[in-house]
């Protein structure tokens, strides 16, 4: 694999004046428009979004169905609770959201950056990930059980309590971030850590191949 193959590649956000959305519905296809407002608790359906910028808004337990973000930059935006539901992401940048319980099992992030958030207890179960970014960020307790995050970039985020099994990781950095309590340490071949992470990572080996610690009584 190229190293450019590596490099997370950036929102491609047009330079004309925007125009600004208080609703959405269903099968909307948007170019280049800012999203603002209150959105909680809606359900749309194949909602295409391009070019647009998400500001201050509120998706709060909202439902989203194949909905489809392209070139997107997301801010200041509360999704806590959201239920993403079989969506594709890519080039998007969430910066300081909340996604606190976030449901978005099986999707799909292509140069996703999540940059100073809060996903703690998230779902990102059977997600791919392609060239991702997660960094200083809060996602303790969340689920990663069976995603693929080969070669993503994850600095100063908390990792407590995560769940790991059958992830790839490979080639993925993850210095800087906490590791207590993660399960899953065989799904960590291949990845870089640094040397304050060798014991929490050392022990979730242990535990999921099996190794008891114990001292002599």
């Amino acid at each position: 694999m190229k190293r450019n193959d590596l490099v997370r590649r950036l929102p491609r956000l047009g330079e004309d004046e925007l125009t600004v959305l208080g609703s959405l519905s269903d099968e909307d296809d948007l170019l280049g428009a800012v999203a603002t407002g209150d959105f909680a608790g809606a359900d749309y359906e194949l909602l295409t979004l391009r070019e647009c910028r998400i500001a201050g808004a509120a998706f709060t337990g909202s439902r989203l169905v194949r909905a489809t973000l392209v070139d997107c930059l997301v801010t200041d935006s509360d999704w806590s609770g959201a239920l993403l539901e079989d969506c594709r992401l890519e080039r998007v940048e969430f910066k300081h959201c909340r996604l606190s319980g976030v449901q978005a099992q099986g999707c799909r992030f292509v140069d996703v950056a999540m940059l100073d958030c809060k996903i703690d207890e998230g779902n990102f179960r059977m997600t791919v990930w392609e060239r991702g970014e997660l960094r200083d960020s809060n996602l303790a307790d969340s689920d990663f059980y069976g995603a693929r995050l080969p070669a993503s970039r994850i600095h100063g985020c908390d990792f407590s309590n995560v769940e790991f099994s059958r992830c790839d990781l490979a080639g993925s950095h993850l210095q800087r971030s906490r590791l207590e309590g993660i399960r899953g340490g065989d799904s960590f071949r291949g990845v870089t850590i640094g040397s304050d992470q060798v014991l929490p990572t050392a022990l979730a080996l242990f535990a999921a191949v099996g190794i008891l610690v114990e001292d002599d009584e």
